[in-house]
């Protein structure tokens, strides 16, 4: 009789698919969940599980790019798909250019190990020359990637003063 029980259950479990019994995170048809990505992540090397959701909407938003410009997934991964919790496919974690043939995504695992960079060098600079507080008590303002790249992955606000002799330098 337990035995009986047992395999029912197990069989609802699988038919229902788990999410009702577990919640969000489990596996949909055709792949997993954005959620599920964010909250499972392998290599998170700079930023918490609870962070990482903002900060890929941020960085693909700041730069005018979609998901697969670090990541090995479709060109249908994108900040409103993480925003949404689309269901995607893909693999988010690869990060071992060597152990992958095809070109594009050789490419796209360079766009993230320089995005590692920066995400350094921009935590580096705001914990060492922005960590503190106007006359008012407000917080400084935070260096972040909109403020060189405004929307272009591969323009700089520095290549158009570089470019324009008489760019007035607002920023």
């Amino acid at each position: 009789m337990k035995k009986t029980v047992v395999c029912f259950l197990f069989v609802i479990f699988v038919l229902v698919g788990g999410k009702s019994l577990f919640g969000q995170g489990m596996m949909r048809q055709g792949g997993f969940s954005m959620h599920h990505y964010f909250m499972h992540a392998r290599n998170l090397q700079l930023l918490h599980p609870r962070q990482a959701q903002q900060a890929m909407i941020h960085f693909a938003e700041s730069l005018s790019v979609k998901c697969n410009f670090c990541h090995n997934v479709g060109p249908e991964a994108d900040a409103d798909s993480i925003k949404r919790d689309s269901v995607i496919q893909g693999d988010f974690a690869l990060d071992d250019p060597q152990s992958v043939a095809d070109k594009d995504v050789k490419k796209s695992l360079g766009h993230k190990a320089r995005a590692r960079e920066m995400v350094r060098m921009v935590n580096y600079d705001n914990q060492n020359f922005l960590d503190w507080k106007h006359s008012s008590g407000r917080q400084a303002d935070k260096v972040n990637c909109w403020l060189c790249h405004r929307g272009k992955h591969d323009k700089m606000v520095s290549d158009h003063k570089e470019k324009n002799k008489d760019f007035v330098d607002l920023y």
